[in-house]
């Protein structure tokens, strides 16, 4: 299935509680602000404040990927396929809480470029999954970075 179909049959209702997650709360970002703020002070599992553990990353990752598969009805993928496209995930999301980048340049990337980049950062993510697991690996993490773009 392609990337854009999970995005577009993902809701924002769905989507957003789980993005809001990952973010610390109070700290600037879409506000207007006196300079940019770098995108690995607006996370919320690393750093000093902290309130995400990687377990609940994970879930977050999980729930992510769960809602993907049932609303592209790629229930045909093995359970340890799905439970590595929730590792990429994952994974590919934990790569924010590392970005030598700041808010505005994460909106100019747009949310296809950051998911890219996040992609790139995090090379290990997706080796030996099947095509079908990539796939959904790009959609949701496309669909993640459209959120996240909105909250950076």
């Amino acid at each position: 299935m392609e990337p854009a179909v999970v995005g577009a049959r993902l809701a924002s209702s769905i989507v957003s509680p789980l993005i809001r997650k990952l973010f610390l709360n109070g700290v600037p970002g879409a506000e207007l602000v006196d300079r940019p703020v770098r995108v690995s002070r607006l996370v919320s599992f690393r750093g000093e404040q902290r309130t995400l553990s990687d377990k609940e990353m994970h879930r977050i990752a999980e729930e992510l990927v769960a809602r993907a598969v049932q609303a592209t009805g790629q229930e045909q993928l093995p359970r340890h396929e799905v439970r590595a496209v929730t590792n990429a995930v994952a994974s590919s999301l934990r790569v924010m809480g590392t970005l030598d980048m700041d808010d505005v340049q994460a909106v100019h990337l747009g949310h296809m470029g950051l998911a890219r980049h996040l992609r790139s950062m995090s090379p290990t993510a997706v080796p030996g999954l099947s095509a079908d697991a990539v796939e959904l690996h790009a959609g949701v993490l496309n669909t993640a970075c459209l959120h996240i773009r909105r909250m950076a």
